[in-house]
């Protein structure tokens, strides 16, 4: 059965991708274009317990303007359904990109993550609202945002003490004070498609729910033609329990975080830095590092990170996880790319109650992409 529905879930993604592969003036208006891709990557542990698996995801972002300065976005994603025993189901940090878009039994689907609209408001302030994805407006990044040419550790591609939603409606205002600083304020339900158990849009409406609230964030960003730094807080307002004291509900998620950046010549230098509640947060602390050296047709990247648990979590836990991910990103004509990659793990998190894992953990990987 989950075989045929992920041959179910294969094919209508193939009936919705295909004709903009093959018509690339399909959108030849000027206000519309089209931009995506897919992502086939498959993963080997060097512990025998965790089986190889093979991801597979879809995405396509539609962009209309509006003849007000306004622009629509619609992003459509799909997903195959992941290896419960595999690499990616138990290790939390192995793929950012598998299981992207599933459905309330797990099983992969097709999915509209995004339809937001986007307006310029004056020269230096932008409103955007709708179903968004948080992570594309707060805390990026050059090197360290992009699962689909980088990075595929999800401790190397966002922040893991943000507390972030899933995609989910919302909305940012942006400001540029000059052509360096500027600022934006975000706000979102706490709640977003695969935060709620039924993985629908409707419950995305369900504001009454007591364990929602609002997710908000404010950031500054500063920026050079080599050089950039943001820094912002944040609030999780939806009911928390305490890690250390169950009868403790009730309790707020916060925390700060801080990026930066440098570019020279053909050399990339990332960094993040995040702080969470540790009362309510299991990943309290976190630090992550990434190097890139880009040449004509290859990119070599290296990165590290490594995240604090809370003390307030028992003993069996470990007081830190670290990540370190090694890839090179070769483009084997216009459209198709290929990464090898490697991936080390020292006291990993991971969700699984019949094996136990020892570190240290390597995996090597090999992800093939396709760009239009």
């Amino acid at each position: 059965m989950k075989r045929k529905l992920q041959l179910k879930t294969i094919l209508i993604a193939s009936l919705l991708f295909i004709p903009f592969l093959y018509s690339p003036h399909l959108l030849a208006e000027d206000k519309l274009s089209y931009e995506g891709g897919f992502n086939l990557i498959h993963q080997h542990s060097s512990d025998n317990q965790l089986e190889a698996d093979t991801s597979l995801s879809a995405d396509l972002a539609v962009f209309y303007k509006t003849d007000n300065l306004g622009v629509w976005h619609l992003h459509i994603e799909v997903s195959n359904t992941p290896n419960q025993n595999g690499v990616t189901s138990i290790l939390q940090d192995t793929n950012a990109d598998s299981g992207s878009s599933l459905d309330d039994r797990g099983q992969g689907r097709v999915q509209i993550s995004e339809l937001n609209y986007s307006l310029l408001l004056n020269p230096t302030t932008q409103i955007s609202a709708g179903l968004v994805d948080a992570t594309g407006y707060l805390d990026t990044a050059n090197i360290m945002n992009d699962e689909n040419h980088n990075f595929i550790s999800p401790s190397l591609v966002n922040n893991s003490v943000i507390d972030f939603p899933d995609y989910v409606i919302g909305a940012t205002i942006q400001h540029q004070f000059n052509e360096r600083l500027s600022t934006q304020l975000f706000v979102s339900s706490t709640h977003g498609i695969a935060d709620n158990n039924s993985r629908n849009y409707s419950s995305l409406f369900e504001v009454g729910d007591d364990e929602k609230g609002l997710f908000s964030a404010l950031e500054f960003n500063y920026q050079t033609d080599s050089f950039y730094i943001n820094a912002g807080s944040w609030l999780h307002s939806g009911k928390h329990e305490a890690l250390n004291d169950s009868n403790r509900i009730d309790l707020s998620n916060y925390g700060i975080y801080l990026g930066a950046g440098l570019e020279k010549q053909n050399h990339q230098y990332e960094m993040r830095f995040g702080l969470a509640n540790p009362e309510i947060s299991a990943a309290s602390q976190f630090l992550s590092l990434a190097y890139q050296f880009s040449a004509q047709d290859w990119d070599l990247g290296m990165g590290y990170s490594t995240t604090s648990l809370s003390d307030q979590l028992d003993e069996t836990y470990p007081k830190h996880s670290q990540t370190a991910e090694v890839f090179m990103h070769k483009h084997i004509n216009k459209n198709w790319y290929i990464t090898p990659s490697v991936q080390w793990f020292n006291d990993p998190l991971y969700e699984s109650d019949t094996i136990e894992l020892t570190s240290p953990i390597l995996t090597y990987n090999l992800r093939l992409s396709y760009e239009f």
